[in-house]
């Protein structure tokens, strides 16, 4: 075991044989698909017992099982969330059921850097995982809902029909909040 020579609450955060720079990954060669039988997937949901399930880049959904090398101590720099972009291993020995998925094991995991560096250096058809990844797309959440307050709509009637009976003419600023009178003074509403 290596002499403590630092001392401190930090000399032992990390067994040494296990710890790494952040940029080490970051100058990591790029793990590409090599041989038959691996395919990129993205990860659509996540099961318990070391389980998920994964929209390959041909369209088919499988049932992923992930490895120890990627559970415990190794789960560090491989995390694995809904949206993450993996490489697969088919089971070919393995005999297909019917109503039942397809099985893979996972290979190899990307971080959100590598997956910029997969997109410029790999020539594949990338439509089908950027139509899951809602988190960085272009679009913004305000395209996607209208939002509606029944309360502001209350309030606007409310307004209008106490102009109409005492026939003053109420403004809202953020400023400022006043009421007018059509032939007095401005009156403060915070002053009331």
């Amino acid at each position: 075991m290596v002499k403590n020579v630092k001392g401190g609450s930090g000399h032992k955060s990390q067994a040494r044989k296990f710890s790494g720079t952040s940029t080490s990954k970051q100058n990591s060669k790029l793990r590409i698909v090599e041989e038959e039988g691996e395919i990129y997937a993205q990860v659509t949901k996540i099961f318990g017992n070391c389980m998920c399930d994964v929209l390959c880049i041909d369209n088919k959904t499988r049932l992923c099982f992930i490895r120890g090398k990627f559970r415990g101590r190794g789960k560090r720099d491989n995390t694995i969330k809904n949206g993450s972009w993996i490489i697969v291993g088919k089971r070919d020995w393995e005999t297909e059921k019917i109503n039942e998925k397809e099985k893979c094991d996972l290979i190899e995991v990307y971080s959100d850097f590598d997956v910029d560096r997969l997109k410029k250096n790999v020539n594949e058809n990338w439509k089908t995982f950027v139509n899951l990844d809602v988190s960085k797309s272009s679009v913004h959440e305000d395209e996607y809902f209208k939002f509606e307050n029944s309360d502001t709509e209350e309030y606007e009637d409310i307004i209008q029909n106490l102009e109409k009976v005492t026939n003053i003419r109420i403004q809202s600023n953020s400023n400022n909040d006043t009421m007018e009178a059509p032939d007095t003074e401005e009156v403060n509403i915070d002053d009331i």
